[in-house]
């Protein structure tokens, strides 16, 4: 791990040296992606670390968008959980009606009204060693309460690939239509353990964001398309979940 960091930490700044860069990517994946590029690296869509046995997150520093930890489907009884919520749960998207989605932030703490008809909430339950999610009607009728994600699945997925974590912030300017990062300094980060992990869900400090969308053309038109159903921090709370690595 140290030799990890001393490299990555050599690499990071390398790169700062060159000042501003111009974006290898469009849309908010390119900070990440043109960071990635300069280290001769490939994108990485694996359950494995960045670099060595670092996770990397870059990040405009001027933004609060949350710390996106790792995706995760529900790992429960349920042959095709993503199927369900989107079939079940979903409404009309409000730049294509003739579309659904399924789009929102679930927390632990308190339910969270998603389209029109129901409410979404989060509940670990340390009997079954599951994080369930629950929902109920606009009359408070329980609808659902069997999608779930074991704790055994969660753990494996932060041991393997978040135990250390770098968070890398950058300056964005726009000059002539173009965007340009300037990667201006990084912290390093060691997870304390798995209890806290669940205990900041508990406390709704950990959340779940779901991006749950429906194919609009080609061989998969009309079916499910997952963007994604991503646990994440807000970066004020990152030291709740992880310890300072002195560098």
């Amino acid at each position: 791990m140290k030799n990890d960091i001393e490299a990555l930490l050599k690499d990071f700044n390398r790169i700062k040296k060159i000042g501003w860069i111009e974006s290898m990517r469009k849309g908010s994946t390119g900070i990440g992606y043109t960071f990635e590029t300069l280290l001769n690296k490939e994108e990485n869509s694996l359950e494995i670390p960045d670099y060595g046995s670092i996770e990397i997150k870059t990040k405009n520093k001027h933004s609060k968008m949350p710390v996106r930890l790792f995706c995760a489907t529900p790992d429960g009884d349920d042959l095709f959980p993503t199927k369900i919520i989107r079939e079940n749960f979903s409404y009309p998207s409000k730049k294509d009606k003739n579309i659904v989605v399924f789009n929102g932030i679930i927390n632990a703490k308190s339910f969270t009204k998603i389209g029109n008809r129901y409410l979404f909430k989060l509940k670990v339950d340390r009997i079954s060693n599951t994080i369930k999610l629950i929902v109920i009607d606009i009359n408070c009728n329980l609808i659902c309460d069997n999608i779930s994600w074991s704790f055994d699945m969660l753990k494996d997925k932060l041991s393997r690939k978040l135990t250390y974590l770098a968070i890398i912030n950058a300056e964005r300017k726009f000059e002539h239509n173009k965007v340009f990062f300037h990667y201006q300094n990084i912290d390093f980060y060691k997870l304390k353990n798995f209890d806290t992990f669940i205990s900041l869900v508990e406390d709704g400090i950990v959340k779940i964001c779901f991006a749950i969308g429906t194919y609009k053309n080609g061989p998969n038109m009309g079916k499910t398309h997952d963007h994604g159903i991503m646990f994440e921090i807000n970066e004020e709370d990152i030291l709740k979940l992880y310890d300072v690595i002195c560098v």
